[in-house]
């Protein structure tokens, strides 16, 4: 910048406007269209094969001999623009924007950065010719849309001058996929301040945090997991840098590439730290802090009453449905194969019990073999030869069980 206001201050005027001031020049009027971000002009004649030149970039080749457009172009920089012609030989520039202001005055080294994963802070120091009444201003401009966005968290130095800013929450800006320009104006009430921009990717400009690490594991295995959280960066390839003792030596690095998850055999107690490194720009991470994990140690008293208990009220659960089903195979068996019922003996089984009641109604009244009237009453008798001592039926006595009815 120094040396181009050195050439700007040293060139005589002639020479500034020397291409611009000749009627037959075929091209005339170059100017530059902020609004759509174009170096344009009119045309004299016929002409072949225009470019422009920012700087010393490499050339841009005119659309329809009519214009040159620069996505890029920076509003307080002061830049050099040249326009040349193929046929005939011919060049002239300008510059852009025009300089104004106090040179020295406005905002030096700034840069931006994306941080702790929600946060875009910028720094810059205050210019070296810059007023003591001097206050500077941050704004966000879309490169695309030119949509502007104030920032408003400043920090500042033993003057009150603002040094820095920063902005929260900067989801929203991860809409903007063509990068932003980042620009810091400048006002005092003794001269006039320019600004100063820089225009980035806010994914080249992120610092990327490591992930933090949970651990499932048991006393042969341990998997590990995490989460990489990123507005404006997707693919990442990790590093694990893994301690199984107290030694230095026996720490090793391991390659995890583009998964979030890891899994150790073996491992018993262990201390493993991350760091995370982008696919495409190879932005790397700090390595996270150390995190320790016990993945054999003993139970405590509490745990193995817990699994007591419910070991217990599981068994009692598995008796009870054993029961329940035993109980149902017995019914559905009478069901299906009941028991074949016992046979009846015509004779057999009644005969003792008639014999019984044939003996006990056959008391004889005393003094006499006639029956007494209870055998008479329950139809049964002793009206027979005593020499046969057999039961005879009364005369007139129903029949029943010890009388039976006679035949013919």
């Amino acid at each position: 910048m120094a040396v181009l206001w050195l050439m700007l201050l040293l060139m005589p005027a002639s020479c500034l406007l020397q291409t611009t001031q000749d009627p037959n020049s075929p091209i005339k009027n170059v100017r530059m269209d902020p609004e759509h971000k174009r170096l344009t002009w009119d045309l004299n004649g016929n002409v072949d094969q225009i470019s422009c030149i920012e700087e010393s970039r490499l050339p841009v080749q005119a659309k329809n001999n009519r214009y040159c457009s620069f996505e890029l172009m920076s509003p307080c920089k002061v830049t050099n623009y040249t326009v040349t012609v193929t046929d005939p030989p011919f060049s002239t520039w300008i510059l852009f924007p025009e300089p104004d202001g106090t040179p020295g005055a406005a905002a030096e080294n700034l840069s931006c950065r994306v941080h702790d994963v929600d946060f875009l802070t910028c720094d810059w120091t205050v210019g070296r010719a810059a007023p003591q009444d001097v206050q500077y201003q941050l704004y966000v401009e879309d490169g695309t849309t030119l949509e502007r966005r104030k920032c408003l968290h400043y920090k500042t130095d033993d003057r009150g001058t603002h040094v820095g800013c920063r902005f929260d929450d900067i989801s929203r800006l991860s809409k903007y996929p063509h990068g932003l320009r980042f620009t810091v104006g400048g006002t005092s009430g003794a001269a006039r301040v320019p600004c100063t921009d820089v225009f980035r990717y806010l994914s080249a400009i992120e610092k990327l945090t490591p992930p933090n690490i949970t651990v499932t594991c048991n006393k042969t295995h341990s998997f590990m997991e995490w989460k990489m959280l990123s507005y404006f960066n997707h693919r990442f390839n990790y590093e694990l840098q893994i301690q199984k003792s107290t030694e230095a030596a026996a720490t090793e690095t391991l390659q995890v590439k583009e998964h979030t998850s890891f899994t150790l055999l073996n491992t018993g107690a262990y201390t493993v730290r991350i760091r995370v490194r982008e696919v495409f720009d190879e932005l790397l991470s700090e390595w996270s802090a150390p995190q320790r994990f016990e993945c054999d140690q003993e139970e405590d008293m509490h745990t193995r009453s817990l699994r007591t208990s419910l070991l217990a009220a599981l068994g009692v659960l598995l008796a009870l449905l054993l029961a329940l089903l035993l109980c149902r195979r017995f019914s559905l068996m009478q069901k299906v194969l009941p028991p074949i019922p016992r046979m009846k003996n015509p004779i057999g089984d009644d005969f003792p019990s008639t014999l019984v009641r044939c003996a006990f109604r056959h008391l004889a009244v005393p003094g006499t073999w006639d029956a007494h009237p209870l055998a008479l009453a329950g139809g049964c008798g002793l009206r027979g030869s005593r020499e046969a001592g057999l039961p005879a039926c009364a005369h007139g006595a129903s029949p029943g069980p010890c009388c039976p009815r006679r035949r013919g």
